[in-house]
């Protein structure tokens, strides 16, 4: 699982200058229609806006948090060190089910929103 994360935040991260463009324009937008500019409506953009930014933030933390996954040590190496090794993996995997799980809910919450946002 690690692995695949790995692989995905290296791509990921050749994009990493459009995602922060893409976050920060967002986050403008939702600010700008939360504060009540008289030139965008504030419900047409807000949506959108919230959801475009609430995926940056998952793309952006993925390509940073699974950029340098340690490898797997074999036997012989000292046992420190496949202690420590063993460690920073399992942190690594918790953060992958924590961002995967992260992840599964904002595609309900985008759902949740996108449909509330067409019906309205």
């Amino acid at each position: 699982m690690i692995k695949r994360l790995e692989r995905i935040a290296s791509i990921l991260r050749k994009a990493r200058f459009l995602i922060i463009i893409i976050g920060v324009a967002s986050l403008f937008l939702l600010l700008v229609s939360y504060l009540g500019s008289s030139s965008i409506e504030s419900e047409t953009w807000s949506i959108p806006s919230l959801l475009v930014f609430g995926w940056s933030l998952e793309l952006y933390c993925l390509q940073e948090l699974f950029i340098d996954v340690p490898e797997k040590l074999d036997k012989t190496e000292p046992w420190r060190s496949r202690f420590s090794n063993t460690m920073r993996r399992l942190g690594f995997r918790l953060l992958g089910v924590a961002v995967l799980s992260l992840g599964a809910a904002l595609v309900i919450l985008s759902y949740q929103l996108m449909r509330t946002w067409y019906m309205g």
